[in-house]
């Protein structure tokens, strides 16, 4: 693995673990039993024990995102060894998501009205939209490793990322909607 991709690797492994931090300092103030699901009325459906919701979940988040880095950098065999803007991107999905539902999970059995459904679609929406703005600027030699068939021509390529593009971020905006709607 190369030393940008280790950096990388850390720093985002550290980021999915640094909600730990939250989850020692409010450790007394939480019930036994965490919510980690809830419904579409927003009402828990699903508990975990404490110790697990605080500290394994960050660590299994820490895991995948290691093992999502690692795959990524495997795949990536361009010349250049130029990371596209769209993997990096995807490089902090995990660890930001991570932070951002912990927090989300900490605040309702403290209390908080956070609407668990309204700050998932957010977080969702805003991903899509990301995605969908990056999709049409890949390049096609970066097509021919990150898509398995590779379309034949370089137009295909551009018509099939575009309408990948603007496909996504209709999603998001769909997601944003929700948002509202919820």
């Amino acid at each position: 693995m190369e030393k940008k991709n280790k950096k990388v690797l850390i720093l985002t492994v550290l980021v999915c673990l640094l909600p730990i931090i939250l989850g020692i300092l409010l450790y007394d103030k939480l019930p036994n039993q965490m919510p980690i699901h809830f419904t579409i009325n927003n009402i828990p459906d699903n508990y975990a024990p404490k110790d697990f919701a605080l500290f394994g979940l960050p660590i299994i988040m820490a895991i995948v995102q290691a093992i999502s880095i690692f795959v990524t950098t495997k795949v990536n065999k361009l010349k250049n060894n130029e990371k596209p803007k769209i993997i990096k991107i995807m490089e902090w999905f995990i660890p930001i998501i991570t932070v951002l539902v912990y927090i989300i999970m900490i605040q309702v059995p403290l209390g908080s009205s956070v609407y668990v459904g309204k700050s998932i679609c957010f977080i969702i929406g805003i991903l899509f939209m990301i995605i969908g703005n990056y999709i049409p600027k890949m390049s096609y030699e970066i097509g021919k490793v990150v898509f398995h068939p590779t379309p034949k021509s370089e137009k295909t390529f551009r018509k099939i990322n575009m309408i990948m593009g603007y496909s996504f971020i209709l999603v998001g905006i769909i997601f944003l909607i929700l948002t509202i709607w919820l």
